[in-house]
């Protein structure tokens, strides 16, 4: 089917505390998000889950049969709860007519050489045949989390929207669980840096994930051209509302970049917060914009600390530029003659142009 004819489709990720309730998928939570699915699917759209909750169902079995892995135990966990997740949706969507296909992947799969081609293969394929993709990563092998892994799958399939329910109703602008003043932002146009640290980490609950971990999503999701909802999993009809446009939860608007990113650039710059800044002259801007590498030279000074292969920000005055991971730690980094970040092409440079 032609990029062009084929449906608008929709990526919803729903967190651990959305859908497990005592180390189990809740009833009525899998019913709200089975119902908004099958009326997506009514109304002519593909819908993709991406689901958290393995390792919460997992760690709850293994703790009710006595059973204690020695090591490995989330991947252990994982690997316990993964299928007992799945069987659960594939029932909920069973009693609706809908037939769900388990997706298990890891952000490499999405991004490296490999088996990118199959991966994009096998979601177009199953959504091209009626089916309803179920995606978790694939924690057994590689435990992150699913915001960022639900953003990738968005970007590669040219999503229409990127759904995160979660347990908050959506993006603050300070936590609201320690700011009685907190307020709801409902519309970011774009994502920046300054949003990103005003917003915080308003997230909770058993998983991985969290709001950084959202905005992580919503910069690689946003960046790649797909409009972004963080919301709260128990607003009625949330997700068909948010497909509407209805004011739900925090819509973050896509920004276009030319040359356009792909989700291996944007999963090398923008996976995980910065742990540090690289404080560089004004010439930089004028280096990153020609293409040029970003080398010791260029940095007068270092904030935070960090090991190699850590994700920075790159700041000339006081503008973050630039975002990537870096090849040293923080105190080899003025002094390197070598390109700084790692694959040079792999950063999303003049993040607040």
């Amino acid at each position: 089917m032609s990029p062009d004819t084929r449906p608008e489709r929709v990526v919803i990720k729903i967190g651990t505390s959305s859908l497990i309730s005592a180390g189990l998928p809740d009833p009525v939570k899998l019913t709200a998000l089975a119902d908004a699915v099958a009326r997506l699917r009514a109304d002519g759209r593909q819908p993709v889950v991406v689901a958290s909750g393995a390792i919460a169902v997992g760690d709850a079995l293994l703790a009710r049969t006595g059973c204690r892995p020695t090591g490995a135990a989330r991947q252990v966990s994982a690997s316990v709860g993964q299928g007992l997740l799945f069987d659960a949706f594939r029932r909920a969507l069973d009693e609706r007519g809908l037939v769900a296909a388990q997706i298990l992947l890891t952000p490499p799969d999405l991004t490296g050489a490999e088996h990118r081609e199959s991966a994009y293969a096998v979601l177009d394929s199953t959504l091209d045949a009626g089916l309803v993709p179920v995606v978790n990563e694939n924690d057994a092998v590689m435990v992150r989390n699913n915001d960022v892994l639900a953003a990738l799958v968005s970007a590669v399939l040219r999503a229409g929207k990127l759904v995160l329910l979660t347990d908050v109703p959506g993006v603050y602008d300070s936590d609201p669980r320690v700011d009685p003043s907190a307020r709801l932002i409902p519309e970011i146009k774009m994502m920046t840096p300054d949003v990103e640290r005003r917003a915080g980490d308003t997230g909770g609950g058993p998983g991985t994930g969290g709001m950084a971990a959202k905005l992580c999503a919503a910069w690689i999701g946003t960046l790649a051209g797909v409009t972004t909802v963080i919301a709260g999993a128990d607003i009625p009809d949330g997700v068909v509302r948010a497909m509407a446009g209805e004011d739900v939860g925090t819509v973050v608007h896509p920004r276009t970049l030319s040359p356009a990113p792909d989700p291996a650039t944007l999963w090398a710059a923008l996976s995980e917060p910065p742990s540090g800044r690289l404080l560089c002259g004004p010439d930089t801007v004028r280096v990153l914009t020609e293409g040029r590498p970003l080398t010791g030279a260029q940095v007068r000074s270092v904030s935070g600390s960090f090991a190699a292969g850590s994700v920075v920000d790159v700041v000339a005055g006081r503008r973050v530029i630039a975002r990537g991971r870096v090849r040293t730690a923080h105190d080899l980094c003025t002094s390197a003659n070598d390109p700084l970040l790692i694959h040079p092409t792999r950063y999303i440079s003049l993040l607040e142009s």
